[in-house]
């Protein structure tokens, strides 16, 4: 009823394989968002030297409001909500959004026109065709649809032709030219002020499939050449250049035979990598733009529009459903296709936006190469500027010449909802990072979580072994967003029950869409003997919380000793504990490293205390269910 009255809009996205409408994940309260963009983005960004611009304009005066915020909310689950000089771009009628690094995308009401700008962070004349056609033909099916939704909330029939059509504004943004005068396919498109609009229409309209450039491309504009090439469109200069092109290209632009002859000697094997640093070293050391290339090319007699592939990135033809392209990878993923990078790890660092430096140093610290892929794609993930996606990792892949099969196997059998409900507990995570890091201490919670089995006493060690309160803190919640759902809410509850009840009420989220954790549903299939988790060890944990509060160890201890369960140092280690739960933790610590004996000899030792029986008992009984040794089973992983 919300929806139907435009109190509340859906976030309604549609596949752009299948046209199907995509699960809502959010709702959108327009009325919430009364403020106008007071801004001066759109005339301080949104100018002539940088900005694309068209317009869907609708039939009638005015647009219904349940449109464009239907849109906004597709948009703002796609793309990153840019922020400008401090102020968030949303408003009403409204977005601002980060594309990647380079392209922002402006979606705004203006009477009966939505008007998209697509703005280059440095040159409309390096915009990224492929870029301004999807973003074009995305928002474009998303309005179709909208339109034949709320079409259908009106009449009983819906109208077989769209509300909308598309006009493509001059360079100026003051006149526009609809698709019905270009489909004349004239010469003439000119607009009123004598602008000719086909460079932008091609540019918003650009085949997939093209690889090279039209018979009347004229190549960079003025103001292209003018700038400085960033580390992505020299990435793809190289990879679209021969060796020795490169090379006579750089002697002509200054550069000493020597300096050459030392990055062969650094990359033997890597002639990629020599290529593109050669570029980066003619950038930093001489200083090069777009202008430079273009003459050294002209003076090697040829033709300039090599530089058009650097503007130009590959077709991706992708297997993976958008919804799960459209989710952020979780560190399974991540874990899962490191291994598969293999020596492209440079290239795809470059390609997802990390810096030379930040690439250098993954290099100097990791030598495996393993190990390289992963820093790299766990620095890019920790980037929130651009929305880090599976599409985005998806479309890097591709660039730098990896191929996408190796992602399309690692995520073929996740589940969205999955992935939606691992973004949600991250986000809620690093929303209260600081307040968590800060102002708790964990001792109980790590006991609650100790006892419900989310983690091991090798996390326990591990994230104690800092002196820090904070560091541990931190530690701790590293393995939150490692483990997922499960011991996310245990550890909320932890929060609730220790005195941090706003935090945890802070945390709290809905989670039931949260797939089961692998492991258990494999713990089912496989049988508990694949499974190697001690029974005796799942017992203990289990009744953690009530061994360490209820015992009086020093019996126990003298028991274990006896028995040689455990040495006199051990004794001394947990006597070094400075109230009786610590030096019950520190007890806990040494028997959950002990096998079955070492277990059956605390069962005795605590019958030999009347007043430790029935605690026996207890422990002795406690059912171990095939999901507890799934959950134990994956913190020792």
């Amino acid at each position: 009823m919300l929806i139907h009255l435009d109190i509340v809009s859906e976030q309604r996205r549609y596949d752009t394989k299948t046209g199907s409408r995509l699960p809502i994940e959010h709702f959108f309260v327009p009325c919430m968002l009364s403020q106008r963009n007071d801004t001066d983005y759109l005339t301080q960004e949104c100018t002539p030297e940088r900005t694309l611009n068209l317009a869907f304009v609708f039939k009638g005066t005015i647009i219904p409001p349940a449109l464009p915020n239907r849109l906004i909310c597709a948009c703002l689950s796609m793309w990153t909500l840019k922020e400008y000089r401090g102020s968030k771009l949303m408003f009403s009628g409204f977005v601002g959004l980060s594309f990647d690094k380079e392209h922002d995308i402006v979606v705004c009401v203006e009477g009966n026109k939505i008007l998209l700008y697509l703005v280059h962070k440095r040159s409309k004349g390096l915009i990224v065709p492929e870029i301004a056609t999807s973003v074009r033909e995305c928002l474009h099916l998303t309005l179709e649809r909208i339109s034949e939704f709320y079409q259908s909330t009106v009449h009983e029939t819906v109208s077989r032709q769209l509300p909308f059509h598309t006009e493509y504004s001059c360079s100026r943004f003051l006149c526009y030219l609809s698709e019905e005068r270009i489909a004349l396919k004239t010469d003439e498109w000119v607009c009123n002020h004598g602008d000719n609009i086909k460079h932008n229409w091609k540019v918003w309209n650009q085949e997939q499939k093209q690889k090279q450039c039209d018979p009347d491309c004229t190549g960079l504009s003025e103001n292209a050449l003018s700038q400085i090439p960033s580390n992505t469109e020299l990435l793809r200069l190289s990879v679209n250049c021969e060796t020795r092109m490169i090379h006579d290209l750089a002697l002509h632009l200054e550069m000493e035979e020597t300096e050459w002859s030392d990055m062969v000697v650094n990359y033997p094997r890597n002639t990629q990598m020599v290529k593109f640093l050669t570029l980066i070293g003619l950038r930093e050391n001489n200083g090069i733009r777009f202008g430079d290339l273009a003459e050294g090319l002209r003076e090697m007699r040829i033709t300039t529009h090599t530089l058009c592939m650097m503007r130009r990135r590959k077709q991706v033809i992708s297997s993976i459903p958008d919804d799960v392209l459209d989710s952020i990878p979780t560190d399974e993923i991540l874990d899962n296709i490191s291994p598969q990078i293999g020596k492209m790890v440079f290239q795809l660092g470059t390609e997802l936006g990390l810096s030379i430096e930040d690439l250098e140093n993954i290099d100097k610290c990791n030598c495996d190469l393993t190990a390289q892929s992963k820093e790299v794609l766990f620095t890019w993930r920790r980037d929130r500027l651009v929305r880090p996606t599976i599409r985005v990792l998806e479309q890097a892949l591709v660039n730098s010449r990896k191929g996408t099969r190796c992602l399309e196997e690692v995520v073929k059998n996740v589940d969205p909802k999955t992935l939606r409900a691992v973004e949600t507990v991250t986000d809620r995570i690093r929303d209260n990072a600081d307040r968590i890091i800060q102002d708790i201490q964990i001792s109980q919670i790590l006991d609650h979580m100790m006892t419900h089995l989310v983690i091991s006493a090798d996390d326990r060690r591990d994230i104690e072994h800092y002196p820090r309160q904070d560091d541990q803190n931190k530690a701790l919640l590293d393995i939150v967003i490692k483990r997922r759902e499960l011991a996310y809410s245990v550890f909320v509850d932890g929060l609730r029950n220790y005195g941090y009840e706003d935090i945890a009420n802070d945390l709290k989220c809905d989670t039931q869409e949260m797939s089961p954790i692998t492991a258990l549903v494999s713990a089912k299939n496989e049988g508990l003997s694949d499974w190697n988790v001690p029974l005796h060890k799942v017992r203990l944990q289990k009744n953690y919380l009530k061994i360490i509060t209820d015992i009086q160890h020093e019996s126990i201890v003298d028991h274990l000793i006896t028995k040689e369960v455990m040495s006199v140092d051990d004794g001394k280690k947990i006597e070094s504990g400075k109230t009786p739960q610590e030096k019950n933790r520190n007890l806990m610590d040494m028997l959950l490293r002990k096998n079955e004996r070492g277990f059956n000899e605390f069962i005795k030792a605590l019958r030999k205390d009347t007043i430790h029986g029935d605690l026996a008992d207890q422990i002795e009984k406690t059912e171990v269910r095939s999901t507890d040794i799934a959950t134990l089973h994956k913190c020792l992983k």
